[in-house]
C-alpha cells in the first residue's frame, strides 16, 4: 500500500498491476486470462496459477459471482481513522463467474443479510482523480 488518501491505505501501483487498475478507473474488471489453460488469475502474476504458464492476456472478466466466505469489521486500526466512518465493514472472498476468486468489499446489504452464496455483482468506486476500487453488492 502507499500513502492514505482520507485515512485510508491506496493501492501501490505496479507495473504488474497497472493493467487492472487502469480498467478499474475505467468501470471495467479486467483479469490475466492463461492463453494455455483459460485460467484466471487474480492477484496479477507473472506465471498462472493453474499450470505455470507465463502466456497471461490481460481480459474482461464477467461482472458477477458468488461470495464464498466473508468476515465483517466492526473496528478499525488506530493507524487508519478513515474507515470508521464505514463501519462495519463487509470484506468476501468473492468467486468470480470466470473462475477466479478475489477479496472485495461488498456493500448495500447488511451484516444480517450477506451469505455465504449470494450472488454479487462488481461496481467500481472512485477513491481519487486517477483510482477506482472494486466493490461489490448484492443482485
Amino acid at each position: 500500500m502507499s500513502e492514505p488518501t482520507l485515512n485510508k491505505p491506496i493501492p501501490e501501483i505496479t507495473d504488474m498491476t497497472r493493467p487492472f487498475w487502469e480498467a478499474a478507473k475505467r468501470q471495467q474488471l479486467l483479469l490475466q486470462k492463461c492463453q494455455h489453460c483459460n485460467t484466471f488469475n487474480f492477484l496479477p502474476k507473472p506465471w498462472c496459477i493453474e499450470c505455470g504458464s507465463r502466456e497471461l492476456v490481460w481480459t474482461e472478466a464477467k461482472p458477477f459471482g458468488t461470495v464464498y466466505s466473508f468476515t465483517v469489521s466492526r473496528s478499525v486500526a488506530m493507524n487508519f481513522p478513515g474507515w470508521k466512518d464505514d463501519l462495519p465493514v463487509i470484506m468476501c472472498l468473492i468467486d468470480l463467474d470466470d473462475g477466479a476468486r478475489m477479496y472485495a468489499q461488498v456493500t448495500g446489504c447488511s451484516t444480517e443479510e450477506v451469505s455465504i452464496g449470494m450472488r454479487v455483482k462488481v461496481y467500481f468506486e472512485d477513491i481519487s482523480d486517477a483510482l477506482a476500487i472494486p466493490k461489490f453488492s448484492p443482485v
